[in-house]
């Protein structure tokens, strides 16, 4: 039986050929680049935020529920993560002087993840 014609690859300006998705030079896509991921970056214990991290993260959550930047904007949303103002790989610290309650779609804009 003849086997499908193959494609072009999905990163664009790949001439790779394949079945689907990208070419073994760039990478893979979907849920097998998210488990590569996932495998390189470490469980949330391995990163610093253990059951120490979660106690600071209830206490800010508790004390100001609502997203900062939201109310800046004149909006009211409750938060769901808590972000260091500096980050951590820049010598921010656990200190509740560093922290700042904010929705995800404000945490996921400035921390580089999208909205």
């Amino acid at each position: 039986m003849p086997t499908k014609a193959g494609r072009s690859c999905t990163k664009p300006g790949c001439a790779g050929i394949v079945r689907n998705g990208r070419c073994s030079v760039c990478g893979p896509t979907g849920r097998a680049a998210q488990q590569e991921y996932d495998q390189r970056r470490g469980s949330a214990a391995a990163r610093g935020y253990g059951r120490r991290w979660q106690k600071t993260r209830r206490m800010i959550l508790r004390s100001d529920p609502l997203c900062v930047l939201c109310l800046a904007e004149g909006r009211t949303t409750l938060a769901t993560d808590v972000d260091h103002i500096v980050p951590r790989r820049q010598g921010g610290s656990d200190e509740a002087s560093n922290l700042q309650p904010l929705c995800h779609s404000h945490h996921s804009q400035k921390t580089g993840r999208g909205g």
